[in-house]
């Protein structure tokens, strides 16, 4: 099947505006080609035909593929060519691991931390996203909401030193592919975990804050491990 460029292209243009540099529009195509699976782990990006399918010119193509690369998105083959990362057990295991390490210190942080308003925003964000969960939202919509709440949160933890490696490591998030929100039975686990971080959060608990978070990355790659086991492809975080 062959990869809708142009809806992914214009997700982009959705989510970031309509004025990216060329650069920066390809890197988030290729980004969201690789989300949504269309390009899975292993799969070698050719850039004559990269650009031929983009329409887009060699040098900002290539450009985008140099800072996926720089990102872990991209590694280099066995064969000398660009290829999308894939992602073993181990590699898994350990994503995880460092990402509960570090959303658990930014809940803590935040519970000690957060302005009022930064408060207000995170229990906004929660609340809007329970309701969504009700209407039987789609997960796309569900999954960009998901990444407000962590980044709300990372940012009221007033670090920004941790707010930018989270960010990095959100990037080598997409080689998992699609989102959690895809398994009814997962969404409902999410939404109760957000809420116990919230609540911490509201609270000022930071202890709390630092417990619930580390449970919902447990619960997150347990789940996922479990379905890797057992041969299953579905994504669940």
């Amino acid at each position: 099947m062959s990869t809708d460029w142009a809806a992914h292209d214009l997700k982009v243009q959705n989510h970031h505006g309509g004025n990216l540099a060329a650069t920066s529009r390809i890197r988030h195509v290729l980004i969201a080609a690789i989300t949504a699976g269309d390009i899975a782990p292993g799969a070698r990006l050719k850039e004559i035909d990269l650009g031929q399918q983009l329409g887009v010119s060699r040098t900002p193509l290539r450009e985008a593929m140099s800072a996926l690369k720089a990102e872990g998105v991209l590694s280099i083959g066995d064969d000398g060519g660009l290829r999308v990362r894939t992602l073993d057990y181990q590699d898994i295991h350990a994503l995880y691991q460092l990402r509960a390490k570090l959303e658990s210190m930014a809940a803590e942080l935040a519970a000690a931390q957060a302005s009022p308003a930064e408060r207000e925003f995170i229990a906004e964000i929660r609340a809007k996203e329970s309701i969504l969960v009700n209407d039987g939202i789609n997960p796309a919509t569900l999954a960009k909401l998901n990444g407000q709440f962590h980044q709300s949160i990372a940012l009221a933890s007033h670090n920004s030193f941790l707010v930018e490696t989270l960010q990095r490591l959100s990037i080598l998030m997409v080689l998992l592919g699609p989102t959690a929100y895809s398994l009814a039975e997962r969404v409902r686990e999410i939404g109760a975990e957000h809420d116990a971080i919230n609540n911490s959060i509201q609270t000022h608990d930071p202890i709390a804050a630092k417990q619930a978070a580390s449970i919902h990355l447990q619960n997150a790659v347990k789940a996922r491990l479990q379905l890797i086991a057992s041969g299953h492809k579905d994504n669940i975080d």
